[in-house]
């Protein structure tokens, strides 16, 4: 008998109208999808790189699709860099596109990652080892075209995230190819900031 009143004990809080109804506000704040927080960077940072990177950051925008090429195809961009002491790079374009660098011979890259809609890929000599190339195409979360809508909120959230500063010049792309740097007259300049 002593048995039988032990399991119905477990029942006796489980029916009847007195269990307070659920308040409705903390009911709808549950209810509610989360605000969406922007890109997950965490596959775009540089492993083992510390933040803030301590070198001058460049955005180079790889955007202007070059009229003579093939739909479907990747693209080749080129950037040289007449700048000396560290560098940091930031590239981007919606294209498929084969960067290929080139660092001066008093430059020192510390880190380059070349992000877009299509695959991306980076290539030259003395790139250094931090290096990372993303995609949305690939399936990151973090990768696209950043500056589709300009130099605004979308590329100060990246170079935030991943390099831990604001970028100190943006370079647009002219006939595939970029310098950063440089005295000669004729070379590209920065756009701004």
């Amino acid at each position: 008998m002593l048995a039988a009143l032990f399991l119905l004990l477990p029942l006796a809080g489980c029916g009847g109208d007195d269990a307070p109804a659920p308040d409705a506000a903390a009911t709808a704040a549950t209810a509610t999808t989360p605000a969406e927080t922007g890109p997950d960077w965490s596959h775009c940072r540089f492993p083992g790189l510390s933040l803030p990177v301590p070198a001058r950051l460049f955005v180079v925008d790889g955007g202007t699709p070059d009229p003579g090429a093939e739909p479907g195809r990747e693209i080749i961009r080129r950037v040289d860099i007449a700048v000396p002491g560290p560098v940091a790079l930031l590239l981007t374009a919606p294209e498929a596109t084969a960067w290929h660098v080139r660092p001066g011979p008093e430059t020192e890259l510390r880190a380059v990652i070349a992000i877009g809609d299509a695959p991306q890929r980076i290539t030259g000599q003395r790139l250094g080892v931090h290096r990372l190339e993303r995609s949305t195409a690939m399936g990151d979360a973090c990768g696209g075209y950043l500056l589709r809508d300009g130099a605004g909120p979308a590329l100060s959230a990246a170079t935030e995230a991943i390099f831990g500063k604001p970028h100190d010049a943006l370079y647009a792309m002219r006939i595939g190819s970029v310098v950063i740097g440089g005295t000669d007259p004729g070379l590209d300049q920065p756009v701004g900031h």
